[in-house]
């Protein structure tokens, strides 16, 4: 599946419920979250809210690609996303099995590690963005 790139300035919404994990783009809400998202852009990074387990989190926007590999080819039981958000350095646990979302806090240092690590996996996916 490929995600079109041409609404950069859109949240992606995870609609939860206990049978199904529906992704969806969605423009801002209001001007403030629009001035929120032209800033995360800038920084290559993306609002996610989730509905129905009350969280957010930031990520980078190929985020998204790496969220529906994860869970198409059926064989992932969750998949793991650093929160960048500037609340706090959390990892954000979102499962497929039972249609999830787990936060954990992360010391500074666990942070710097995981989000280097994620950034390195997530190349391939801005790559293929571009196919």
């Amino acid at each position: 599946m490929k995600i079109s790139n041409e609404l950069s300035l859109n949240r992606i919404v995870l609609y939860l419920n206990s049978e199904s994990l529906t992704l969806q783009r969605v423009g801002p809400a209001n001007s403030d979250e629009l001035n929120e998202l032209r800033e995360l852009g800038k920084k290559g990074l993306t609002k996610f809210l989730v509905i129905d387990a009350s969280a957010s989190f930031i990520a980078p926007k190929c985020v998204l690609e790496k969220l529906i590999d994860d869970f198409s080819n059926g064989d992932k039981v969750f998949s793991e996303i650093v929160d960048r958000s500037q609340q706090g350095q959390n990892l954000v646990q979102i499962y497929a099995s039972n249609i999830g979302l787990r936060k954990s806090a992360l010391t500074p240092a666990q942070f710097q590690k995981m989000a280097q690590e994620e950034d390195l996996i997530l190349e391939n996916y801005k790559n293929s963005r571009s196919r």
